[in-house]
């Protein structure tokens, strides 16, 4: 065990990264900072960074397909943390929660579910409408319309046609291709969310906060990556519980 002081566990969490690699970059970096703000110490980290293949990358965000051909690098990235001899595992991205709980069969450590931390932030916050961001596959298999319903909290969808929109330029967000015309046509879609009764936003995709940010909006944007920074710094400071 790593001990700092008397009496004082440190924990040590496991970052599945490579999903894509900015986000964990900036996660981490992000984590940093509060300790930073609120500890006088550094987190203690394991970051296992995923081979991803770009074509798998693309067909999973983009075409919502093939994702079952990551769930044995998810797996191994799970097994190789463990061995690390980490207190618990976060994965900065959405769309692979949808493996979550065939993740958490193959752990000894506990897996903190970014879809759950972000619906409990909206359920602290007394939203009853939320819009979503997200990828594809984040959407057809209804993540956060389940992880919400017993709050009963009703998660607005994008139309079709905007999904697919929102889904082309998070391909190039990982591709580091984005335009000031995609981030016009993001704030049509978050503009359109609102005239349909959106209370909030969720940015259900952890990439998307490389080029929305709160000032640009009125309406509150609930970034699935920061809600989850906050929760993985409380556990390793004790201020939530495992």
């Amino acid at each position: 065990m790593n001990y700092f002081g008397r009496n004082h566990i440190i924990k040590t969490v496991g970052i599945i990264g490579g999903l894509g690699p900015e986000t964990t970059s900036e996660f981490y970096l992000n984590l940093i900072k509060d300790c930073r703000i609120y500890c006088n110490r550094y987190p203690s980290v394991v970051i296992d960074s995923l081979s991803l293949s770009f074509s798998l990358e693309k067909d999973i965000v983009r075409y919502s397909k093939n994702e079952e051909k990551l769930l044995p690098l998810l797996k191994e990235s799970v097994k190789r943390l463990n061995r690390a001899k980490v207190d618990f595992i976060v994965i900065p991205c959405n769309t692979v929660h949808v493996f979550i709980e065939e993740l958490r069969r193959c752990s000894s450590v506990p897996i903190i579910s970014i879809v759950d931390e972000t619906s409990n932030l909206v359920k602290k916050r007394g939203y009853k409408k939320v819009g979503l961001l997200a990828t594809t596959k984040t959407v057809d298999t209804k993540l956060y319309e389940n992880s919400s319903k017993t709050y009963g909290i009703n998660i607005l969808l994008p139309t079709k046609r905007e999904q697919d929109k929102i889904s082309s330029i998070i391909i190039k967000i990982l591709k580091c291709n984005i335009s000031d015309k995609d981030k016009k046509i993001l704030e049509s879609i978050i503009n359109s969310l609102v005239q349909r009764g959106a209370e909030a936003i969720i940015l259900g995709c952890t990439d998307l906060q490389l080029i929305l940010t709160q000032n640009q909006f009125k309406i509150e944007l609930l970034d699935s990556m920061k809600i989850l920074v906050q929760s993985t710094f409380n556990i390793l400071f004790h201020k939530n519980k495992l």
